[in-house]
């Protein structure tokens, strides 16, 4: 895949750089993590900014990062390669206005996500065995992302944040897998059939198929930082929470499953 950025054209100044460029498939384990297509679009953005001299610059990171950062256990290898990322970008654009996002997964119409999917199991009443997933897991939905975004764009430069660069952003409401199913069930109008399967089948039923990852996603808590930074430093909160947030899904808006987000 190309990694490439177009060459600056000095006719135009530009205010703001948002990069929301990301890579869907990793490199294989052999590839060291600085010598990815996730790293190289990272020097490679960075660049142009620089030679740009584009003064701000927001980049949609991944709450991933935050976890191959921490040493947790179930880091995975997207989460290493956009924490080198993060590095990058964080050296190169040391002397500008830089804030870098990591947000869980995003919902919204027209997204696809492990969100979308349930919804996809409750519409077919098909059971979902996820009624033991009761650790707490955070989200964003695409709405309260795109008002963040809007929100540090529009900061003057005289009250940029000392604090961060690095923020992790949610909804700021931390909901089991089990209680969103049902949550879902309710929005769609469609009551989910939780079947309480053993956690610990589920983990092996994971490792089997090849699908630990996507159990870990299910069924493991997902912490996020305190929003009460992000608000002191932007003067931004969630402007919509779930189940509200969630009314895309019910049946005849139709807004369903769409694209697949990072």
């Amino acid at each position: 895949m190309s990694v490439d950025v177009p060459e600056v054209d000095t006719k135009f100044k530009f205010d703001l750089f948002i990069n929301l460029a990301a890579v869907l498939k990793t490199g294989p384990d052999n590839i060291a993590v600085n010598e990815s297509a996730t790293a190289r679009i990272a020097a490679n953005v960075s660049n142009f900014i620089l030679a740009a001299d584009i003064p701000r610059a927001i980049v949609i990171s991944t709450v991933a990062a935050s976890v191959a950062e921490n040493g947790l256990p179930n880091a995975r290898r997207y989460g290493l390669e956009k924490l080198e990322a993060d590095r990058i970008f964080l050296e190169k654009l040391r002397d500008r206005e830089l804030a870098i996002l990591r947000p869980p997964a995003v919902y919204g119409p027209g997204m696809q996500s492990s969100l979308s999917a349930l919804a996809s199991l409750i519409r077919k009443r098909m059971p979902i065995p996820l009624g033991r997933a009761t650790a707490p897991r955070h989200y964003i939905s695409l709405v309260n992302l795109c008002s963040l975004i809007k929100r540090i764009a529009c900061v003057p430069s005289e009250q940029w944040p000392k604090a961060g660069p690095v923020w992790e952003v949610s909804d700021g409401q931390p909901i089991s897998t089990s209680d969103l199913v049902e949550m879902l069930g309710q929005v769609m109008g469609r009551p989910a059939l939780l079947v309480p399967l053993p956690l610990a089948l589920l983990r092996l039923a994971g490792r089997l198929s090849g699908q630990s990852e996507l159990v870990s996603s299910a069924i493991d808590e997902l912490a996020i930082s305190e929003q009460s930074a992000l608000t002191n430093a932007f003067g931004w909160e969630p402007i919509e929470r779930m189940p509200d947030s969630l009314c895309f899904l019910r049946e005849g808006d139709g807004h369903h499953e769409g694209r697949r987000t990072g």
